[in-house]
Formats: C-alpha cells, structure tokens, sequence
C-alpha cells in the first residue's frame, strides 16, 4: 500500500492535470459505471463527520472527514480526514491518502471548471472570501486557468490571511496578492469571486450594483443553515449551475433562494451540460456555480495521485 502525505499529493500533478480530471469527473457523474451514494452527515456539537463512499468500474473509494469550523480559531485545520482507494477487482487496500488535503486539491480543482467555462478568458484578477486552506488552494488552481494579475483576499483572521500570504508567495510567487478591508472592496476589484466560508450569512454584500457581471464561485455552505449568497445576487442570473445534485437539499444557497422564489427549480443546472454543449451558457453577465462536491470526485482525484505516485516513485510503500 502507498501513503501519500500532503506533499505527496500536492507533488503528484499539475494544477491543469487536476482540473482536467475533476471536468472528466463532472461528465462522468450520470455515467452508470459510478454510483455514488448520498454522503453521510454525522453531527457533533457544531462539527461534522462526513462519510463519503464512491465506486467505480476499476477502483473504489471511502473517505472519512471531519470538519472542526472552531479549529480556525485555534490554528488548526478545520478538515481533517483520510481516503482510502481500494482496487475494484479484489478489493485490495492499495493507497491511504491525506483526506484533508486530496479534498482541498480536488474542490479547488472542481472550482477551476467554474472559473474556466463561466469567466471572460481576459480576466486578470479574482478574489477570495475565507482565506483558509480551501480558498487557497481555489485561488492557486484558479490563477492557472486564466492569466491572473492580482488576487484580492479578505478575512477576519489576521492569521488567516498571513498563511495565504505565504501560501501564494511560495506557489504563485509572480501573481500580486491585495489584502482588502471588506467584502465590499473585495468584490468592487475583483472579476470573479470565491467563497468558501462556513458562514450562515450572506458573505457578500446585497447590492445588485456592485454584484453585475460577476461571476461568483460559491463553495463553502454544505449544510441546510449555511449561506454565502445574497438575495440580490438571484435577480442578476438566469441559472445556477452545480457540481451535484444533492446539493439542492443540503446547501442553504441553493435552499432557500427556491423556497423563496428568488429563482426556479428548474433554473438549477449540473455544469456537465454547460462542459458538453458551451453554447448553453446564458448571455446574462453574471454568473453562478454552486459546488458542495461528492464522493465520485475523490475517486478520481484518488486515481490520479495513486497513478502519478507509482509513476513517479512518489509515497511511501509499506506492507499491511
């Protein structure tokens, strides 16, 4: 069996490899090959355990999370979990993978598809709201699909914003990253915006002004009670686009804009009909990819590292 660390997965492959294999599995998840069952919530006390199967033809996986939100304040990662890939013909143990760590890679990555078929290809900067380790590996992945000049970030945690800071000069040492006051600055300088917070508060301001011809990138609320998204921020699109469907009864965003009336049912959509046929993008200037994730993209976010990890002589082999 292989163990691969963080820096055995961060060092697998290329930011562009990962989006590349999260759009394959976007498209694959109508495909009957996979089944992946509703991931299971395990509430403690304001923390989360998720339980998130995934199998497919060759290779299945089972991944176990914790989500701490307090952790942040302590300065400790509020995800931790483990993968464990398992071969499909025999059932075999054959990787445990850094769970923390390969979901950070493959939601930014997932959030990449975002930025790659919603943003005008001329785009030069983003922004970030929640400056933990999920947004900075968003804007790490993000910057490589357009040619990104300037990050713009905001967090309440000083600290917070310090790690992303170090974070971005190590891995995007030629891209300038602007610390902003507010959400309103933030998303006054910025083309496209990221959210990934766990706030049960709309995150960005509710001006319909300031919102026009964004496009917004929402990734943080997972549950029923979490919210990132304003109400004006409905009355500028046509769609919503998502990554899974069941995120239309576990996302407050996708919620409470329905039971509202603020939009459709109907005008939910799953991206891999935008990645198969482009032209159903809508002409309105702003924009919306709502992402919960799901078991099938630790699949093949699995696979990917597993496979570059023997390739490469990658982890560390051991005997169980």
């Amino acid at each position: 069996m292989l163990i691969l660390s963080s820096e055995a997965i961060e060092k697998a492959a290329p930011p562009h490899l990962w989006t590349d294999v999260m759009e394959l599995a976007l498209k694959a998840s109508a495909d009957k090959d996979y089944f992946t069952p509703d991931r299971m919530h395990v509430e403690m006390d304001g923390n989360t355990l998720l339980v998130m199967p995934s199998v497919g033809p060759d290779m299945f996986t089972t991944k176990l999370v914790s989500v701490f939100p307090g952790n942040a304040e302590l300065g400790e990662p509020v995800i931790h979990g483990t993968v464990l890939l398992n071969e499909g013909r025999t059932g075999e143990a054959v990787a445990l993978l850094n769970g923390a760590k390969l979901t950070a890679m493959r939601t930014a990555a997932v959030a990449s598809v975002g930025v790659r078929h919603l943003t005008d290809p001329l785009m030069h900067s983003i922004g970030v709201i929640g400056a933990g380790a999920q947004g900075r590996h968003i804007a790490w992945l993000a910057a490589h699909e357009r040619d990104i000049e300037r990050i713009y970030v905001y967090d309440r945690s000083i600290m917070m914003v310090q790690e992303f800071l170090n974070f971005m000069a190590e891995r995007l040492p030629n891209v300038e990253v602007a610390v902003c006051e507010d959400e309103q600055q933030l998303v006054k300088n910025s083309e496209a915006i990221i959210t990934a917070t766990t706030s049960e508060i709309p995150v960005l301001p509710n001006l319909e002004d300031l919102l026009l011809g964004k496009t917004i990138i929402s990734v943080g609320s997972y549950k029923p009670n979490m919210r990132e998204l304003p109400e004006s921020l409905f009355r500028l699109i046509d769609q919503v686009w998502i990554d899974a469907d069941h995120g239309r009864k576990e996302s407050g965003d996708l919620i409470f804009p329905v039971e509202n009336k603020l939009i459709q049912s109907e005008q939910i959509r799953h991206i891999a009909d935008l990645i198969e046929n482009p032209q159903e993008i809508s002409f309105r200037e702003t924009r919306l990819f709502k992402t919960v994730g799901q078991g099938l993209f630790d699949l093949f976010a699995a696979k990917l590292v597993y496979e570059r990890a023997r390739l490469d002589g990658i982890g560390q082999s051991v005997k169980v």
